[in-house]
């Protein structure tokens, strides 16, 4: 009871991120991506010099256009989701509590998934599903 309470302290003073966030079983999903950029067209006015009333230099600007590339404008990137890791399942009510492993073909005989895959037997049974 002591321990339940402790661990609740730890949720109210810590905050929850380490709850929320990556960790041990508990993968990303959709993980933003880095910034995007698209392009566009700039118009440069460049100067240049030229000839006006007879033989007199004149410095004028002419426009040109190029293509130039910035960061896309819009929302920002959405903040990655977080679900168990692959082989793992939720066990309580707890966001992202992935203790329970996950084992295709499911144990046999009173069989105990430990790990992804793997079975702990009983006394009296072996095998891969604790089929034998």
């Amino acid at each position: 009871r002591e321990l339940l309470l402790l661990w609740f302290l730890v949720l109210v003073v810590g905050g929850t991120e380490h709850v929320f966030g990556p960790g041990r079983r508990v993968c990303a999903v959709g993980a933003p991506r880095g910034p995007e950029s698209e392009s566009f067209v700039q118009r440069v006015y460049q100067p240049f010099l030229t000839t006006c009333d007879g033989h007199r230099a004149c410095s004028t600007y002419r426009t040109i256009y190029r293509t130039a590339y910035r960061r896309s404008p819009g929302p920002a990137a959405p903040r990655p989701r977080y679900a168990c890791c692959p082989g793992w399942k939720r066990t309580s009510g707890l966001p992202r509590a992935c203790g329970a492993a996950i084992c295709r073909p499911p144990c046999q005989n009173g069989g105990t998934c430990v790990q992804p895959g793997r079975c702990h037997c009983p006394a009296g049974w072996r095998g891969d599903t604790c089929q034998i």
